[in-house]
């Protein structure tokens, strides 16, 4: 059936603005909702006619389907990104702002992790997240094996790790603009700022983030909020949360490329995590003098967003840096020396991550504060997935992240 000028006072465009404000509704709908829109679509084009009609029908149902991926809509936007109501800070930031009888912008409330507690000057967001101190006297796990051959460096190519260049490779005249890769690489935050000689690529790319191979412990894997967890997570089962990525990574990174891992698995109470995750890297770090690495693994908060990576699905990967500064100047008793050599660590596997698993990794999320990454020069916090992906889409994404880190610390 068509719709004509004049039939109930419903022209086509009137046609067009009614289909696109029902869509509308769709947009935050969960995924057998979107698909549904998508199964209508159709039958519910077949209301409009005309080439622009038909073709703005389209593209509301495309995104209204969830098929545009985060990354690509990101791609498109100036302004900040949206932070879903699912995290509980965006919850606490609302309830705020309606108690001063404030209007409460989305966008503010977008955090990555949540803010630096370690007495040093940071202020650690309070969400109400508590979490039970996993089993063991301090959490930890090394991820080395009992076999002789895992217990050295592995020798040769790993036999994950990817060797064809499938996306990106930036020519040196792109990387020369300040403006070019703030915009590619990086998300600022509005609570901070960043200059251009913090993101000089010929600098970050310049840094030597080689280790030599060692049978030694060289990366500290640990989870300031260790009781995030998926989608499809079974409520008190470390292994569906964060901790069981840990494992995951820690035992790919062992035994696929020979790099040694003391994987932390404690949980942290939420409201003191940073300071008490800092406390626990101090230790490891003395008790454990070969490491030179620290990932601290968190998930993110937002929509459902999945790559295909190796034919597997796969949850994207966002790192993360602390810059020490607001846009009025460096924080007060905040410091990191080992700022650019962070910036450095991540800005390389970000490049590794473009080239061989395009559509993997998010711009790199860059925010005030310094979420404990002061401790070593590669220091990074990297966020995996939401808690609207899956555990097993969030798990896929250890394979390439281990290849990443292998490629960067191996210089392969």
């Amino acid at each position: 059936m068509s719709i004509r000028k004049g039939h109930s006072g419903i022209g086509k465009k009137g046609a067009a603005m009614v289909l696109a404000a029902a869509l509308g509704t769709f947009f935050l709908q969960d995924g057998p909702s979107r698909m549904t829109i998508l199964a209508a679509g159709p039958p519910l084009l077949s209301f409009l006619s005309g080439e622009t009609a038909e073709s703005l029908g389209r593209n509301l149902l495309k995104q209204a389907s969830g098929i545009q991926t985060f990354a690509s809509f990101m791609e498109q936007q100036e302004e900040e990104p949206i932070q879903k109501d699912g995290d509980p800070a965006y919850r606490v930031a609302v309830a705020e702002a309606e108690s001063d009888g404030e209007a409460f912008h989305p966008a503010a409330a977008q955090t990555g992790a949540a803010e630096g507690g370690s007495g040093t000057g940071e202020v650690e967001e309070q969400t109400g997240e508590t979490g039970q101190a996993a089993e063991g006297s301090n959490g930890q796990e090394t991820a080395q094996t009992d076999s002789q051959e895992n217990s050295q460096a592995v020798s040769g190519t790993p036999a994950m790790a990817a060797t064809e260049i499938k996306g990106t490779v930036y020519t040196a005249e792109q990387l020369a603009d300040f403006e070019f890769v703030k915009k590619t690489f990086f998300y600022v935050h509005k609570s901070t700022t960043v200059y251009p000689e913090q993101l000089d690529a010929s600098v970050l790319l310049g840094k030597d983030m080689t280790l030599p191979e060692s049978a030694e412990p060289q990366i500290l894997l640990f989870h300031t909020h260790g009781s995030e967890a998926f989608s499809d997570s079974e409520e008190g089962n470390p292994d569906m949360t964060v901790v069981g990525l840990g494992n995951y990574l820690a035992q790919l990174l062992s035994e696929q490329y020979g790099i040694q891992v003391i994987h932390n698995t404690e949980v942290f109470p939420y409201s003191d995590s940073y300071s008490m995750a800092l406390d626990m890297i101090k230790r490891t770090l003395a008790e454990y003098p070969s490491i030179q690495v620290t990932i601290d693994l968190h998930r993110d908060s937002g929509g459902h967003d999945v790559v295909d990576i190796n034919g597997k699905p796969t949850a994207p990967i966002m790192l993360f840096n602390g810059m020490c500064q607001t846009p009025d100047g460096p924080l007060e008793d905040v410091e990191n020396p080992y700022l650019l050599d962070n910036l450095a660590f991540n800005f390389q596997m970000k490049l590794a991550g473009e080239a061989y698993y395009p559509g993997l990794m998010l711009r790199t999320f860059l925010k005030a504060y310094r979420y404990n990454q002061h401790v070593l020069p590669r220091a990074t916090l990297v966020e995996v997935g939401t808690e609207n992906n899956t555990y097993e889409e969030a798990k896929n994404a250890m394979e390439p992240l281990a290849d990443i880190l292998y490629k960067v610390l191996r210089g392969k």
